[in-house]
């Protein structure tokens, strides 16, 4: 299978609009010890690299110690060989919170702590590995219907879940997001648990790479190359039309959300939220993408002077998403927004380009959020983009769900004629 390799436009891109931490070459690659070569995957190259590197000709790397018995020598070209046969009874990763992490394998019994955790296990055929979930995938019967019934740990972070609860289900493996806190972490691992924090939010490079990562962790290799290749094609597509915008042929966007009185202060990404580096790739200006913060307030009165083209807002489970089959509360929210004091003479509610968008595609699973995001700020760019297809086929074909999206749920509202 040929491996997809995103072209360095993306690469700039994320870097121009603040998704990407440095230019370094681990912003990019495998965090899987063996990939010797720091690409994206481990293959014969390594192979080579390593050799070249035992011979003196090349520079160890980071990643070159496959075996993390704190020397590079011919041991780790043979590991590399097992990790490539699925043979390895051990692996080593780099995670999220850039901690090196060993695996017995094979891993058989599996606790995933966040949404996409869960999703991309299913996609990448890991799902039944997983022995407990958090309320976070419980609660998604539709989007989970095996998942949903196992065993929930409680809320989605270490420090909100039963730790008993997750201790008692003898898991090989706690899989956490990439904000969990390290002593609750430390916690687990004196039990004799092992834990790998996995990236969840906002760099589309760091998903695609720890979806990989994942795939090398549970033997499922193979299907999660599929899976990323497969959605990788469209991010690269849409990167490259997007690549040569002004910023005049970039919409200003306010994307909000409301926890309290719906006529009070606004919610919106600051700096540091994982929403605003999406509106950046799409070729969008995020209004609020230099305040600081990742979830700040903001004065309707701020939002006016902003004038911002295009709205967009997110609603929670059961306001809109897989198991909502109705638009009222989206339409509610909508209005509600449109009909406020003095935002009739915002661009975007004039030209009636106020939306409301589900968190199950744009923070639980945002590359397909960002599908929706591209058609829906660039519909001249993107004619013969349909993300309700790509969102189709994702269900399908890696989720295995019986789901019509054109029939079943609320994703976007309102949705344009011609999607």
């Amino acid at each position: 299978m040929k491996t997809l390799k995103l072209p360095f436009t993306i690469m700039l891109m994320l870097m121009a609009f603040g998704a990407v931490a440095s230019a370094d070459v681990m912003d990019y690659a495998l965090n899987v010890f063996g990939n010797a070569n720091l690409d994206e995957t481990i293959d014969e190259n390594d192979i080579e690299y390593l050799s070249a590197v035992i011979n003196g000709s090349e520079n160890t790397t980071r990643l070159a110690d496959a075996n993390q018995d704190g020397e590079v020598n011919q041991d780790d070209i043979e590991q590399i060989k097992q990790i490539m046969q699925g043979t390895e009874d051990k692996i080593s990763v780099l995670d999220a919170l850039n901690r090196t992490v060993t695996i017995k394998r094979p891993v058989e019994r599996v606790i995933s702590l966040r949404l996409a955790i869960s999703e991309a296990m299913v996609a990448m055929g890991a799902e039944d590995k997983v022995v407990g979930v958090a309320s976070d995938t419980a609660e998604q019967r539709i989007l989970f219907p095996v998942l949903s019934q196992l065993p929930s740990v409680g809320r989605s972070s270490l420090s909100n879940a039963d730790t008993e609860k997750i201790i008692s289900l003898k898991p090989d493996l706690v899989l956490v997001n990439e904000y969990e806190n390290i002593e609750q972490i430390k916690k687990l691992e004196a039990a004799g648990i092992v834990v790998v924090s996995s990236e969840c939010h906002g760099n589309l490079l760091n998903l695609i790479s720890a979806t990989k990562r994942l795939g090398y962790i549970f033997g499922t290799v193979d299907k999660a190359k599929e899976y990323t290749n497969w959605y990788g094609s469209y991010l690269e597509k849409i990167s490259s039309r997007v690549e040569g915008l002004s910023e005049d042929e970039m919409p200003t966007i306010f994307y909000y959300w409301n926890w309290g009185d719906e006529n009070g202060p606004l919610g919106t990404s600051g700096q540091d939220c994982a929403v605003s580096p999406l509106i950046s790739f799409v070729g969008g200006k995020d209004i609020a993408s230099e305040m600081a913060g990742e979830y700040i307030e903001v004065d309707p009165e701020w939002v006016m002077e902003q004038n911002p083209s295009l709205v967009v807002r997110e609603l929670i489970y059961k306001e809109m998403g897989y198991d909502v089959d109705n638009s009222t509360i989206a339409t509610e929210k909508v209005k509600g927004f449109m009909n406020r004091e003095g935002f009739g003479n915002i661009d975007a509610v004039k030209n009636g380009n106020v939306h409301a968008i589900a968190v199950n595609i744009l923070s639980d699973n945002s590359w397909i959020g960002t599908v929706y995001l591209a058609k829906m700020i660039h519909p001249e760019l993107f004619q013969d983009l349909d993300p309700i297809a790509v969102h189709q086929e994702y269900l399908t074909r890696f989720l295995n769900l019986d789901f019509d999206v054109r029939k079943q749920g609320v994703f976007v509202y309102p949705l344009p004629d011609d999607w």
